[in-house]
């Protein structure tokens, strides 16, 4: 077995599978202290942040929705761009599909973002998107016997793009994750419907996180029965996240790695000149 095989059979292959949970001891410090003892900032020349490990393990426990708006309100003060390598395996007509490779580029304003496939392409191995640019329609680079052809405009949200994947790359990125993440939970909320649990400690990219999951009913439009969320307690976002049905079969997971975030892209990085395209 090849190191890129291991790497994904140990990242896909067992979920967080305990519902133990793990106790997490943390000694109380100053503000002070937790600065000089902990090196932070992620987010390039952005303001520090000093996230108190304690406060993010008790939202784990007792409310998601507050440990969301968090987030999402920190990566809004905080977060410009970013770049990364992305996995995604989803479950497609019924078919689980191999887990995908991607180097990834997002910029939020304009959204932008451009994805290169490094392993398991299907139909296409390059997807650029920019928000309100080249009519609105997503740059794609088709493979197989359409690879000549530099580029091709598809709608973003048309039916080829729904098939290919769960999410459309309009919805990409953590911002809108974490959006469409809250529309679900307020709602199963307001319904008398939401269940959560906490999961304990994990590592993701070798990064100390937490994991929370969320169980909902089978009824009321819900997208899926079970989501298992891997929050890095230094970036305060979702890193790793994963879906299952109510016959608990793997519908979606998704897991960024190796984010560098501000790291100055600009709106030429997202042109197809720029990726040949």
């Amino acid at each position: 077995m090849g190191f890129f095989s291991a790497f994904l059979l140990l990242l896909f292959g067992v979920g967080v599978g305990s519902d133990k949970q793990t106790r997490v001891q943390v000694t109380p410090v100053s503000l002070v202290q937790q600065r000089q003892a902990i090196p932070r900032g992620p987010f390039g020349t952005a303001p520090k942040i000093v996230v108190d490990p304690a406060r993010i393990t008790e939202l784990a426990k007792t409310n998601h929705i507050a440990l969301l708006k968090w987030a999402q309100q920190t990566y809004q003060k905080r977060v410009d761009d970013y770049t990364a390598t992305f996995y995604k395996q989803e479950r497609i007509e019924k078919k689980l599909k191999k887990v995908e490779q991607i180097s990834i580029m997002f910029k939020e304003k304009p959204f932008s973002v451009f994805m290169k496939w490094q392993q398991n392409a299907g139909d296409i191995n390059k997807l650029l998107y920019v928000e309100g640019s080249n009519n609105n329609k997503m740059i794609v680079h088709p493979t197989g016997l359409w690879s000549w052809i530099k580029s091709v405009k598809r709608d973003p949200c048309g039916k080829e793009a729904k098939k290919a994947s769960r999410r459309t790359c309009d919805q990409f990125g953590f911002n809108r994750s974490m959006e469409s993440l809250l529309e679900v939970y307020e709602r199963a909320q307001k319904l008398g419907d939401l269940k959560i649990k906490y999961r304990g400690s994990t590592k993701i990219d070798g990064r100390p996180c937490i994991a929370m999951e969320r169980i909902l009913p089978p009824h009321k439009n819900y997208p899926y029965a079970r989501m298992v969320m891997e929050f890095d307690v230094e970036y305060l976002l979702p890193v790793c996240i994963s879906m299952y049905d109510w016959q608990d079969q793997l519908l979606g997971r998704y897991v960024y790695l190796n984010l560098k975030f501000n790291t100055g892209l600009t709106n030429a990085k997202f042109t197809p000149k720029a990726h040949d395209m």
